[in-house]
C-alpha cells in the first residue's frame, strides 16, 4: 500500500492515538494509473532528494550571500534576514527547514499570521520553530491578524453600497464572502511581511509550489504568489513530501492537511475538489510533458472533464502568472511555460 493513499484526519495527540482514513481519489479510473504518474515525476528528478535538497539549500544561501547589508538609522550595517510566511503546512515549513539549514536559523524570520482565533494550524508552526532552536525572545514570530480582518469586514459593510456588504455569519456566507475574506487576510499577510522586511533588511521567500502556480491557486498580490525570491516553484506537493521527509521533519506537519486557514474547515483539496496526487498528476502531464487531454484521458485513465477543469484554471490565471518573480530554477519547466 502507498503512503499516498493515506490521510490523516483526526489527532489526538494528547492521547497518542491517530485516526486514518483511505483516501479517495474521484478522477482517475484507475488509482495505479494515477500512481504511475507520481513515480513519474520522482523519477524526473534523476537524483536523490537528499541532493536535490542540497542544490536548493545551495541556492538559497547563494541568494542570501548577494543580499547587502544596508545602515539603519544609527548608521550601523544591518545584517540581511531571509522571511517566510510559516503557515504550519508542509510548504512553507519545507522552506523554513531549508533557509535555517542554508544560512542558520538565526538568520531566518520565520512568521505565523492567523487570520481567526483557534486556527489549529498554529500548533504545527509552533512545532517547526520548536524543532529548528527559533527562540528569539526580541522575536514575536506569531502575529496574529484577525483585528485586521475585521476592521476590513466593518469598513466594507459601513458602505453605502447595495450588496456589497461581507456577510459575516458562517452559515449564511457564501463562496464569495468566504473568497473576499480570505483574499484581503491573504494581502494582509504580505503587507505585514514586507513591512518587517524594511525593518529587518529582509527579503521574502516563496512557498507556493508548481501544481498551486498552474491553477492560479493563490491571492493576487497575496500569499503565496508575492515573494522575492521562490523555492518550490518547480516542484509538485509529490517532491515536497519527498523533501520534507529527508529533513526529518515532524510527522505531525508532514501528515497536516493543507489549509489557508481563513475559516474553520477549510483545506485546499476540498477547495479544488481534488487530492493533491491527482492535482500534481494532471499538472505535470498537461504543462510539463505536454500531453493533450485525449493522450492523458486515454494513457492514464483520468476523467476528461476534470482535466477540463485544470485547463480552464490555467488559462483563466494568466495575469498572475506574469507576476513571476525570480525563483530556483532546476531545468525542469521550460522558461515559456509562464505565460
Amino acid at each position: 500500500m502507498k503512503d499516498a493513499e493515506w490521510r490523516w484526519l483526526t489527532r489526538m495527540g494528547s492521547l497518542g492515538v491517530t485516526i486514518i482514513k483511505r483516501k479517495k481519489y474521484s478522477h482517475f479510473r484507475d488509482k495505479q494509473s494515477l500512481f504511475k504518474v507520481i513515480d513519474e515525476i520522482k523519477d524526473r528528478v534523476n537524483r536523490a532528494y537528499s541532493d536535490l535538497l542540497t542544490e536548493l539549500c545551495k541556492e538559497i544561501r547563494g541568494y542570501y550571500q548577494q543580499i547587502p547589508e544596508m545602515p539603519n538609522e544609527s548608521g550601523e550595517d544591518v545584517k540581511p534576514k531571509l522571511l517566510v510566511g510559516l503557515s504550519g503546512g508542509v510548504d512553507s515549513s519545507v522552506v523554513t527547514y531549508m533557509a535555517a539549514k542554508a544560512i542558520g536559523a538565526k538568520n531566518v524570520l520565520a512568521i505565523t499570521m492567523p487570520a481567526r482565533e483557534n486556527d489549529e494550524s498554529l500548533c504545527f508552526s509552533e512545532l517547526a520553530r520548536d524543532k529548528l532552536g527559533m527562540s528569539d525572545r526580541s522575536v514575536q514570530y506569531v502575529i496574529p491578524i484577525s483585528e485586521i480582518v475585521r476592521k476590513e469586514i466593518e469598513t466594507i459593510n459601513s458602505l453605502e453600497w447595495k450588496g456589497f456588504g461581507i456577510n459575516t455569519l458562517t452559515k449564511n456566507q457564501t463562496h464569495m464572502d468566504r473568497m473576499r475574506i480570505g483574499n484581503f487576510a491573504s494581502r494582509a499577510r504580505i503587507a505585514i511581511l514586507y513591512d518587517i522586511a524594511r525593518k529587518v533588511n529582509g527579503r521574502l521567500l516563496g512557498t507556493g509550489n508548481r501544481t498551486e502556480f498552474v491553477q492560479g491557486y493563490a491571492a493576487k498580490y497575496g500569499t503565496p504568489i508575492s515573494f522575492d525570491f521562490g523555492v518550490l516553484d518547480e516542484l509538485y506537493k509529490t517532491d515536497i513530501y519527498e523533501l520534507a521527509r529527508v529533513l526529518n521533519m515532524p510527522e505531525d506537519i508532514i501528515k497536516s492537511t493543507p489549509s489557508t486557514g481563513y475559516f474553520p474547515g477549510q483545506t485546499h483539496e476540498k477547495e479544488l475538489g481534488a487530492t493533491w496526487e491527482e492535482q500534481d498528476a494532471l499538472a505535470f502531464l498537461l504543462f510539463e510533458k505536454r500531453m493533450g487531454i485525449e493522450e492523458i484521458v486515454k494513457k492514464y485513465k483520468a476523467k476528461r472533464e476534470f482535466v477540463k477543469t485544470i485547463l480552464k484554471r490555467y488559462k483563466t490565471s494568466k495575469d498572475k502568472r506574469m507576476l513571476r518573480q525570480p525563483h530556483i530554477k532546476l531545468g525542469f519547466i521550460e522558461d515559456r511555460d509562464v505565460q
